[in-house]
């Protein structure tokens, strides 16, 4: 069966829809600091800190994770069982972190809360992310049909992330503002999210095989540390690596700074909804009508140049617009940098499956569960530092929850929400000029993968 094969819209679908977890994530990014901060009064720093040694011990349940999906043998594959078993558990987890203990000591409520936190993100969502993002090299070789599935998954992803950062306050205040109400919310989002993971497991099929397991009646089994190896000694691997944290970490930071940055820099915490609402069309539009034939015309690397520069320029928009306090500017930046968002963001989700194929090039050996996992690894770490750095430079700028904040804090709200962003995509863009080749190499490496296994098959 050719791997290189041309998926069905279900099979597409299924991989968008096993996305809601990651959407789920991204809404705790934009409101969980919040929530603790002024719902239930915890400090903004120690909030911070928890985030990132959170993120720390989720980087560890990312490698084990990992070496789990590589090791798993079953009539559905490696990856795709993980999305079924752990579909209502990932649900249930979600939810339970918004019932933490009112009236408890403050040492029981952040006990309580990096217990339950941790039980989403370093294990459910650890799991079935992991699972899911192998899938991406499992299903199909095709670089146009992973860019086509990376688009079907940043649609629902980032759409359902953008949607639900637009109705969380306005629902949160239709069901009575409280404690109870986020309750509520996060049930209703945790039901969401077990559709979407039996959605991906029973619509989406694995059809990728190894040269490996032509070649021989049994694959070998690829140890830990070989696994570690073959990543860290493939060039594209660690390119995949590098561009997803740092893409990851622009994401998170502005995501999580958002509602701080409406609220006190702008003074309205509605604008949440409003410029969240305003960025759907753009987003997922540019999804849809740009991503495809940009990748077809000037292809990946090209492709993410005209993300990074829209998405700059877009940044710098909006940080002028908080130095102003100018809604149109605002309005301006958000419509700019979500035009061009999967220009970037799509082809970067590819990186990781194109890596893999070079990899196995290179050795013969292809290691989904353990290339997913340190990625997986080293984004979340970069997540947990951009959730800290929010508390952190809060808690230096001296930030008072429910009050006007002092000159200090709303820069370094802004500097969060735009000018760290603008840094980093500057960053991004001479990393992927002087080190990604990819482009011109796929045809050969997967015009030889496929060489080697008709060669197998008629031995």
């Amino acid at each position: 069966m050719s791997t290189g094969r041309k998926l069905k819209f279900t099979e597409k679908l299924s991989y968008g829809l096993a996305d809601f977890p990651e959407a789920a994530n991204s809404i705790l990014a934009a409101f969980l600091t919040m929530f603790y901060t002024d719902n239930i009064g915890l400090a903004a720093g120690a909030v911070g800190t928890m985030f990132f040694i959170s993120k720390l011990f989720d980087g560890i349940s990312d490698i084990l994770a990992g070496t789990l999906i590589d090791k798993t043998k079953s009539k559905w594959g490696k990856a795709r069982p993980w999305l079924l078993w752990l579909a209502v558990p990932t649900g249930l987890a979600l939810a339970l972190i918004f019932f933490i203990p009112q009236n408890g000591s403050r040492t029981m409520q952040m006990v309580y809360a990096f217990v339950t936190y941790n039980l989403f993100t370093a294990v459910m969502f650890t799991i079935t992310g992991i699972a899911r993002s192998a899938l991406l090299a499992l299903m199909t070789q095709d670089m146009r049909e992973r860019g086509s599935m990376a688009s079907f998954g940043m649609f629902f992803g980032l759409g359902g992330t953008i949607l639900g950062c637009s109705v969380t306050f306005p629902l949160v205040f239709k069901l009575g503002g409280d404690v109870m109400a986020w309750r509520i919310l996060f049930i209703i989002y945790g039901v969401i999210v077990t559709a979407g993971l039996f959605a991906g497991f029973f619509l989406s099929k694995e059809y990728v095989t190894s040269v490996e397991s032509v070649t021989n009646q049994e694959e070998s089994k690829i140890s830990f540390w070989e696994g570690v190896k073959l990543f860290f000694t493939n060039k594209y691997l660690i390119l995949a690596l590098i561009m997803t944290v740092l893409v990851n970490f622009v994401t998170q930071v502005n995501s999580s700074s958002q509602t701080y940055f409406y609220t006190y820099t702008m003074g309205d915490p509605m604008l949440t909804t409003t410029l969240n609402l305003v960025s759907v069309v753009p987003i997922l539009a540019g999804i849809v009508v740009l991503v495809g034939p940009c990748l077809a015309k000037f292809g990946k690397r090209n492709c993410m140049y005209i993300g990074i520069w829209g998405q700059l320029a877009g940044s710098i928009i909006r940080g002028i617009a908080g130095m102003t306090q100018s809604v149109p500017l605002l309005v301006a930046g958000t419509i700019i940098s979500g035009a061009v968002t999967g220009l970037l963001a799509v082809p970067v989700s590819t990186l990781f499956a194109d890596g893999i194929d070079y990899g196995e090039y290179k050795t013969n050996k292809r290691i989904e569960g353990m290339g997913s996992a340190i990625t997986s690894f080293s984004q979340k770490i970069s997540s947990g530092l951009a959730l800290a750095s929010v508390g952190w430079v809060l808690s230096l700028t001296g930030y008072v929850q429910n009050a006007v904040q002092s000159a200090a804090t709303n820069m370094g709200i802004i500097t969060l929400y735009s000018w760290l962003p603008a840094i980093l995509l500057l960053v991004i863009f001479f990393i992927l000029k002087f080190c990604y080749h990819y482009d011109k190499e796929a045809a050969t490496v997967i015009a030889e993968l496929e060489s080697r296994k008709a060669k197998s098959m008629n031995k």
